[in-house]
């Protein structure tokens, strides 16, 4: 999920965890489904 900073979110929706952390972790973004849905790829080398 796209989380905004002072924005309320549903307790249930970052049940997927939030952009921004999987980011830190060396994720990167290759698809956005709908406007705050992203899926994330880990790619191993």
């Amino acid at each position: 999920m796209i989380t905004e900073p002072g924005k309320e979110i549903a307790w249930g929706e970052l049940h997927v965890g939030s952009r921004n952390a999987f980011a830190a972790a060396g994720f990167r973004e290759v698809t956005r489904p709908t406007e705050r849905r992203v899926v994330m790829r880990l790619d191993f080398q």
